[in-house]
């Protein structure tokens, strides 16, 4: 398939009521595609050599992309408060439109408000940039109370060397103590179930901006 460029005026975005705003989405479109692809390439890593790196790829991946979303939520937030913006909204397709309603009930008094920051907001704060010390200590322990194991795989380079152990930790953090999986139901099903979820919010982050964000520049005369 072909793609075109079209220029943009930074004075004009500059100028523009909300321009911080949609900037913002497109930087998180672009770090969320970029994010999205690299953990579909892990998906289907099947190298018996690379095979130890699949599950760190993926769940760096994965957090990563619900640290992107979550600093988009603003941005939306602005967007539906505007009803210059939310003109604009109405003008996209269905399926963009859609994807809008969906973002909106993660939003501050929407019905998956709860869901979404015990899903996304706390992996970005607790693991996605940071490390937070107690919660390995956590993790450590629980896995140490319960007598589990852990592996590091000494490559022949940095790109073959993994800390599985490390892996492990963020793994039990994630699961346990933000998701609160429960010990009683099958862990990966659940923990699934849970990533299929972020990652359809981002899905529909992507549908949603890649509509909007050429409309608004468009509409305030950016794009020469």
């Amino acid at each position: 398939m072909r793609t075109r460029t079209l220029f943009i005026s930074y004075e004009r975005l500059a100028a523009a009521d909300s321009g911080v705003a949609v900037a913002t989405l497109g930087l998180v479109c672009n770090d969320l595609a970029i994010a999205n692809s690299s953990m579909a390439r892990y998906n289907k890593l099947r190298s018996g050599t690379l095979a130890h790196i699949r599950r760190g790829g993926r769940m760096y991946f994965s957090r990563m992309m619900c640290g992107h979303l979550n600093e988009a939520m603003e941005a939306l937030e602005q967007i539906r408060a505007d009803s210059g913006l939310m003109q604009l909204v109405h003008q996209c397709s269905s399926v963009a439109r859609q994807a809008f309603a969906n973002l909106c009930k993660c939003l501050r008094g929407g019905s998956e408000h709860r869901r979404f920051n015990r899903y996304v907001g706390w992996v970005r704060h607790r693991v996605a940039f940071h490390y937070q010390p107690n919660d390995l200590k956590w993790a450590m322990e629980d896995r140490g109370n319960r007598a589990i194991t852990g592996t590091l795989t000494a490559g022949w380079d940095i790109h073959t060397t993994r800390f599985e152990f490390g892996d492990d930790l963020i793994d039990s953090i994630v699961v346990r103590k933000l998701w609160k999986i429960s010990r009683s139901k099958d862990l990966r099903q659940e923990a699934d179930r849970i990533g299929d979820w972020c990652n359809t919010k981002c899905l529909e982050f992507l549908q949603f901006s890649q509509e909007f964000v050429p409309s608004f520049l468009r509409n305030c005369g950016a794009v020469r």
